[in-house]
């Protein structure tokens, strides 16, 4: 079912839905809540999206730049070919933050204390971003260009980094355990642990 944009904001409650090509930007569309839904190239850029619950969701090619979505809960919901830049998703509902992303721009974005284990984020770009206090147990890394990002505290038990690239994690200030690295990462780490590898 395809709903147009005063569809949209003329209904709380949307499940099986199809959302395409609309202009949200800026909009207030909270306490809203959508299910089995769709968005296809979608602009939410700056939208507000407080105390909204996604659930088995999918957004493609969406643009969700600098979205609130403080008290929002997203579950199993798939981001693909998406800009989700500047977001703040330390508020958003529930214990459990059950996402993944393919090929997003996730930069600047933070995702400080969320618990996120086995999440997925393949071919994105997260520059700059704060995954302090974060549990990323068994979460994979495939592709990602992780530039700056801070890991502080991080339980990266498991998680899978050997195809990231740009990385700087510290042994002493996060929580590791079978978590795999590139080659050229873990000679690095060895290194910051003081242990000399000969050649």
């Amino acid at each position: 079912m395809a709903v147009d944009r005063e569809e949209l904001l003329a209904g709380d409650d949307w499940e099986d839905a199809g959302f395409v090509e609309l202009d949200l930007g800026g909009l207030d569309l909270g306490e809203r809540s959508f299910r089995h839904c769709r968005f296809e190239r979608v602009r939410l850029a700056e939208a507000r999206l407080r105390d909204c619950v996604f659930e088995e969701c999918e957004f493609e090619g969406c643009d969700l730049t600098m979205a609130h979505v403080a008290g929002a809960a997203f579950r199993d919901v798939d981001f693909r070919h998406s800009k989700l830049m500047g977001i703040d998703w330390t508020d958003v509902r529930g214990i459990a933050f059950l996402v993944s992303f393919e090929e997003c721009n996730l930069s600047h974005c933070t995702f400080a204390d969320r618990k996120m284990p086995g999440t997925v984020l393949r071919k994105c770009r997260a520059h700059e971003v704060s995954f302090a206090g974060v549990d990323l147990t068994k979460a994979v890394f495939t592709g990602t260009d992780l530039r700056g990002a801070r890991f502080i505290d991080t339980i990266l038990v498991e998680a899978d980094f050997s195809e990231a690239v740009h990385y700087d994690i510290s042994p002493q200030q996060n929580r590791l355990g079978k978590t795999k690295f590139s080659q050229e990462a873990a000679l690095a780490l060895v290194a910051e642990l003081g242990v000399v590898v000969p050649k």
